[in-house]
């Protein structure tokens, strides 16, 4: 594992801290032949197997298993696994009425009821399902008592939670996940825990690992990213094109890809603002569905001015690459899919000395932004400036101003280190936390760097977003508009889990008609819905001279349609203070000061055991007429 990726206090000593870290690829090899030799009874080779893996599961920290590539828990997750006989030397944890909370008759909570909240037959939905188990009062006021008397129904509890979190505070993660780790490290018998306990532990590991939003891997190297480059020598008696040039053929051999690609491109930027000499644009774009609006999207960058010659394009996938080598001059940059490049691209040009603006994707320029980013820079003076929300307290990255400066490049690397560890957060939660602004990544206080002069861009005429939900929106003049951020959505989504509600508004209101309207018209083609086109088809599939001229994008009846429709008449002020982002009935602040008096709890406790008696014998009744 490189040094640079290690918390920060482990850096300076990264052979002595973390030396020969166990190969996960192993570890996951070792899983599959584990429940390979159960399946076939081969009980004492199983053990085996059962002890190399538990070393491995045990040193490794629980972030990095969920964040892994690898599908380490799914090889736990099989319903059969939990009917085969165990290895040589484990107990049956599939058949022990204690582990699975089966021998108590007065339960403090209905164990067996929220047991058979799993069962693929009772219920598919086991989320919704597990709820008024996971929100019970039980295990706020009585966790420990709880804990005591089915510890494996309460780790259940801390992983549900920590899914929770993961995919919307996840300032509270930690605090549940932490305690489930904690349980399984702890335990002689983890490996058995998750293959064969009825509790489905495994079944939620593997669910938490579908929350990590980007993997361990990164385009550029530990060194690159460090800023350990090679200077780039200028002198009277060469060009910059033939410095460039003998820079180039200097780079070694073990320089990434990706930073080849960077370097390659510099010689080909085109003409500079006088006053932003350094300054370049730069997006990220991959995938059919919007490589096709590449080539719009680069002719409207070049046609509100000096931007379409200034910018880089950070290409994902193979298609990407090769339109922008044909759409974008050749200033294309390979990678890979990860939302960790919003950091390593401005990074690296920090570190050449470029001045970077970047631009989601799904934005729309409406003029040139630069003389009015340059403006708000020298204000303040700002070396960071980012979009922000209509109506709340809250940053948008999807437009950021970097200066090149050592303090925005320890910035940013500080950043890009905290994402790399934390493979379920949020790039803007992480964004806005490091700027110590209204969220949070941890309940407890970050170790910051640094913080670079910084401002929000304005979020009321200038930099603007549709009215697609609440705090958003937009008022003032359409001329004064800089740039659209239709807020597509898409990626905001954890993994594909489904949990997290930061993008289900545009499912529901994140189309318009092909006229611009709000409700539905007539629309053809595979990206309508329901009647309804997307803002990005909708801005990037008018007639072309929108592409290929200045001519004001507001005066195409459409477009003009669709920013008037998100017009407000006033700026509401109730969110402000109020917390960004989804947030879950979990607060780390007040929860001491939820707690209820000890009588209160005693005797809701007594109330509870007396229900799930009354139930259970119920259950039992049942059962003895049925058979």
């Amino acid at each position: 594992m490189s040094c640079l990726l290690l918390r920060s206090a482990c850096r300076e000593q990264c052979v002595q801290c973390y030396q020969a870290p166990p190969r996960i690829g192993v570890l996951n090899a070792e899983l599959s032949l584990f429940s390979l030799s159960l399946s076939r009874g081969d009980r004492d080779h199983a053990a085996g197997y059962r002890d190399y893996a538990s070393l491995k599961l045990r040193a490794l920290p629980l972030r990095v298993l969920i964040g892994s590539r690898w599908p380490l828990f799914a090889l736990l997750t099989s319903k059969r696994l939990r009917w085969y006989a165990p290895a040589i030397g484990s107990p049956d944890l599939t058949n022990d009425t204690v582990v699975n909370c089966e021998h108590l008759e007065e339960p403090a909570l209905n164990w067996h009821g929220y047991l058979d909240a799993f069962r693929p037959d009772a219920v598919k939905d086991w989320y919704n399902a597990t709820i008024r188990y996971v929100m019970s009062w039980q295990m706020t006021q009585i966790p420990q008592e709880l804990y005591k008397e089915c510890p494996l129904g309460f780790i259940t509890t801390m992983l549900i939670k920590a899914i929770t979190c993961a995919t919307t505070e996840s300032s509270c993660f930690d605090s549940f996940a932490g305690k489930a780790e904690r349980f399984l490290k702890s335990s002689p018998h983890m490996l058995d825990l998750l293959a064969h306990s009825r509790w489905p532990l495994s079944t939620l590991l593997n669910f938490l690992a579908t929350t990590a939003r980007h993997q361990y891997f990164l385009d550029f190297t530990e060194d690159e990213l460090s800023g350990n480059l090679s200077p780039l020598i200028l002198s009277q008696s060469t060009t910059f094109v033939a410095a460039m040039g003998n820079w180039l053929g200097s780079l070694h051999k073990a320089s990434s890809q990706s930073f080849r690609d960077l370097a390659a491109v510099l010689p080909k930027l085109g003409p500079a603002w006088e006053e932003a000499p350094n300054l370049v644009y730069i997006t990220m774009i991959y995938g059919a569905k919007f490589n096709r609006y590449m080539r719009r999207f680069c002719a409207r960058a070049r046609s509100v001015g000096l931007v379409g010659e200034r910018l880089l394009i950070f290409t994902l996938d193979q298609e990407a690459f090769e339109l922008c080598l044909v759409e974008n001059g050749q200033r294309c940059i390979r990678g890979t899919p990860s939302i960790m490049n919003k950091f390593t691209l401005p990074l690296m040009c920090a570190h050449l000395g470029l001045d970077t603006v970047w631009i989601d994707l799904d934005v729309f320029l409406m003029v040139d932004p630069t003389p009015a980013l340059l403006e708000h820079a020298e204000r303040g003076p700002n070396d960071l400036l980012v979009s922000g929300s209509f109506e709340a307290d809250c940053i948008c990255n999807g437009i950021v101003y970097f200066r090149s400066t050592r303090v925005v490049a320890d910035w940013l690397l500080s950043v890009l280190v905290w994402m790399y560890h934390h493979p379920y957060e949020h790039d803007q939660k992480t964004f806005s936390a490091f700027l110590n602004y209204t969220e949070r990544v941890s309940k407890d206080d970050l170790d910051l760097p640094q913080i670079p002069a910084w401002d929000t861009l304005d979020p009321i005429n200038q930099f603007v977003t549709p009215d697609t939900f609440e705090g958003n929106g937009w008022t003032g003049d359409l001329e004064n508009i800089v740039i659209y951020h239709f807020l597509n959505g898409e990626s905001d989504t954890a993994g594909g889990t489904g949990l997290d509600p930061s993008g289900t508004w545009m499912r529901q209101f994140g189309h318009f008609t092909d006229a611009g309207g709000a409700a539905p018209g007539k629309c053809e083609g595979e990206s309508c819905r329901s009647g309804k086109v997307s803002l990005m088809d909708l801005f990037y599939g008018q007639e072309e001279e929108l592409y290929t001229t200045a001519m004001p994008a507001y005066e195409n009846e459409a477009i003009r349609n669709a920013l008037l429709s998100a017009r407000k008449a006033e700026r509401s002020t109730k969110l402000l203070g109020r917390p960004c982002g989804p947030m879950v009935g979990w607060d780390w602040k007040n929860e001491a000061a939820a707690k209820l008096s000890p009588e209160l709890v005693e005797a809701k406790l007594q109330k509870a055991r007396e229900q799930t008696a009354t139930i259970q014998l119920r259950a039992a009744a049942d059962a003895d007429e049925a058979s």
